[in-house]
């Protein structure tokens, strides 16, 4: 009960924490069957509920057993299907207790079911895939071995590709990949348990590095981020691609991971002397509170015209801006304090306000429609006002965001027409960077594909 109506209330949350959520390949999870779902864990809590939100099939979790230690969690995580699994780090007196938990998996799969985990083990938002534990394969060979390797248990890789999952509306891209079948596993199973469990657990691996950026360096993590956002919208461009189309985003953060790559093995010093050129320009632009996407669509832009424009906007969006701060700030910014007072853990703060969200917004939001209602008593009046609370925040959010950026251009038209000096230089910066990223995209191109015929 409690599973069904918290997948349904997550489900709108969704539609509203992510500007764009985008899926590759659902089909590929079974519609029936014994299925484990294997995913990276960047974003804590958020993962699990997201996955259980964009999947029709009822999921059991596994979760690390510290979790159950809290009496309130130990009576609720169960009503949510979560099943604990004990750490020798964490509980190693408890670690006994894994035996009842496979057992408990096994029975689930034999009846079809599906179960849900994250077998790195840890939370940590950064583009690499950490350490796969051996627990996901054991469990599935397990049952397998239990039933002679007739319940046909697929294993199916899930890719959360987050832009940013502490900030709302920001992007979410879920990589699904096809089945891996437990049963091609048999022959050697037979012959060494313990190489069976590696071997499968390599696949997970494999698969799920295809699935996300997966970059194990900081710095070159970094570099990459630093090429995509002066980069990127050029690439897609050029490419004919649609930055909407988050399939066409990844593959060319990608294109750039693999490219750099490339160019550190042949030629590392070429890496480097690029490296500290984007590092100056950016930090050049920082010391003026500016962003790339001002420098590069200065050249578009008409100067009046535009600031006309954005007066009128200003002006007219005003008190549409003021009616849905007014009515949703409160459950807006309570999430957010509370993250980063609950957690010193980052990984944790978009968790916390994702879900926290979900209720803060639910509970002012029933206050204020009940607090109109025996204001007026109209309950046209009052369905009126419960369609605009969610219309008017969004609106409110975006227009502050339009604000800055209208504020962020007056300022480089400013420091324009005062300091001409200082904005030519930076352009003249960027030009340079492009033509040498553009040369180098050409030569990666033709290293990967072969000189065209």
């Amino acid at each position: 009960m409690f599973y069904q109506i918290l997948r349904f209330i997550f489900r709108i949350t969704n539609k509203f924490y992510f500007k764009n959520l985008q899926i590759n390949g659902l089909d590929n999870i079974p519609k029936n069957g014994p299925v484990f779902l294997a995913a990276n864990h960047p974003s804590a809590f958020m993962d699990p509920m997201v996955i259980v939100t964009i999947t029709k099939r009822p999921l059991f979790m596994l979760a690390k057993g510290v979790l159950f230690q809290n009496p309130f969690l130990k009576w609720l995580l169960p009503h949510l299907n979560i099943i604990p699994i004990y750490r020798s780090h964490e509980t190693p007196e408890l670690t006994n207790k894994n035996k009842e938990v496979f057992s408990k998996c096994y029975m689930h799969f034999a009846k079809g079911g599906a179960i849900l985990a994250f077998p790195e083990g840890i939370s940590l938002t950064e583009r690499k895939i950490k350490k796969i534990q051996s627990g996901a394969a054991r469990i599935c060979l397990g049952a397998e071995a239990e039933n002679n390797f007739s319940l046909d248990v697929k294993i199916v890789t899930i890719g959360l590709n987050f832009s940013n999952p502490h900030k709302f509306q920001s992007d979410l891209y879920i990589n699904i990949d096809k089945p891996i079948n437990v049963s091609d596993y048999y022959d050697q199973y037979k012959q060494d348990t313990f190489k069976a469990a590696h071997a499968l657990t390599d696949a997970i691996r494999n698969r799920l590095e295809a699935q996300v950026i997966a970059i194990q360096d900081s710095e070159m993590d970094k570099l990459v981020s630093n090429i995509e956002t002066i980069f990127k919208a050029q690439i897609l461009e050029d490419l004919g691609h649609s930055p909407k189309i988050m399939a066409h985003d990844f593959n060319t953060t990608r294109q750039i991971s693999d490219s750099v790559h490339y160019f550190l093995e042949k030629d590392p010093q070429r890496v480097e002397n690029l490296k500290n050129k984007i590092s100056a320009y950016l930090n050049k632009l920082e010391n003026l509170s500016l962003d790339d996407k001002l420098i590069k669509g200065l050249e578009k832009t008409k100067p009046i015209f535009d600031t006309i424009l954005s007066v009128f906007f200003l002006t007219l969006g005003s008190p549409f801006f003021i009616y849905g701060f007014v009515n949703n700030f409160l459950p807006f910014r309570i999430p957010f304090w509370c993250a980063r007072g609950f957690s010193k853990r980052p990984e944790f703060h978009g968790s916390i306000a994702y879900s926290m969200g979900t209720f803060t917004f639910l509970l002012f939001y029933t206050l204020q429609i009940l607090l109109i209602n025996k204001l007026t008593n109209d309950w046209i009046f009052v369905l009126a006002y419960g369609f605009s609370l969610p219309i008017s925040g969004l609106f409110a959010f975006y227009y502050y965001k339009k604000f800055k950026s209208i504020r962020g251009s007056w300022k480089i038209f400013s420091l324009f027409y005062k300091r001409t000096t200082v904005i030519t230089s930076v352009i003249n910066e960027r030009e340079i960077i492009i033509n040498e990223l553009e040369k180098a995209r050409k030569e990666f191109v033709t290293y990967r594909d072969g000189p065209k015929q």
